[in-house]
């Protein structure tokens, strides 16, 4: 196992505990080593190892069991729960965004109410390292920091049928993340909703948290729209 020598940069400790996972090192159920462990091994800090599990968790290669750990996921058992939810014919995306909307406008009313201080420090966290990851435009972490963030506030609301229905979503939703995120007016757009959302947790403001995540995710459609309009646009040759 090789030691990260850059300890800024949390991608690297997130590749590595991939392929402890990947390569079977760490097996399904398995609880991974400790924080202490982690850091130990990678020599890195506490916040680059808690920011890597929270991405894994994003990303489906981790659960997070209160008071446990973090155990190994098991990510065919996921991908078979996903594929029963979205495996419809001719599925779009604004079919998943029409599914969103309802979900998350919902979702994000419920954490406003329910979510603990200690909760809405993390997802500043989690807003402040997706801001940094559009200034150095890390495409990775763009993606996997807007998944982590929408991701957290469903699991805020404690709602268990609203967390597993947005895991089942995640898969399928991850294509077109990536897809917006190569466009630099998207990513740069999806800061200052971001934003917004926060304060309203940081104010507890409910009623203002669903007009914000309306509005976001609002502009996330007509980016992708526009994004579809010029692939379809056809060249015309001078």
């Amino acid at each position: 196992m090789k030691e990260i020598r850059r300890i800024s940069i949390t991608d690297e400790v997130v590749g590595h505990m991939k392929e402890m996972i990947t390569s079977g090192q760490c097996q399904v159920g398995e609880k991974l080593p400790t924080e202490a462990k982690l850091c130990e091994l990678f020599q890195v800090s506490r916040t680059s190892v808690r920011e890597a599990i929270r991405v894994l968790q994003a990303l489906g290669y981790v659960d997070l069991k209160p008071g446990k750990g973090a155990f190994v996921a098991n990510s065919e058992e996921r991908t078979s729960d996903v594929k029963s939810w979205y495996d419809v014919e001719d599925a779009k995306f604004y079919d998943f965004m029409e599914v969103r909307m309802a979900i998350e406008t919902l979702a994000v009313r419920l954490s406003v109410e329910r979510a603990s201080v200690k909760q809405v420090r993390e997802l500043a966290q989690v807003e402040e390292s997706f801001a940094g990851a559009v200034r150095s435009q890390d495409l990775v972490r763009m993606i996997m920091l807007d998944e982590l963030f929408h991701t957290k506030i469903i699991g805020f609301t404690r709602n268990q049928l609203l967390i597993n229905i947005n895991k089942q979503l995640l898969e399928s939703f991850r294509i077109y993340r990536g897809d917006s995120f190569t466009n630099k007016d998207v990513y740069v757009n999806a800061v200052e909703p971001h934003e917004r959302i926060l304060f309203c947790f940081q104010t507890r403001n409910a009623a203002q948290a669903v007009e914000e995540m309306q509005k976001h995710l609002e502009i996330t459609s007509m980016d992708m729209e526009l994004i579809h309009e010029k692939e379809q646009k056809p060249v015309v040759n001078l």
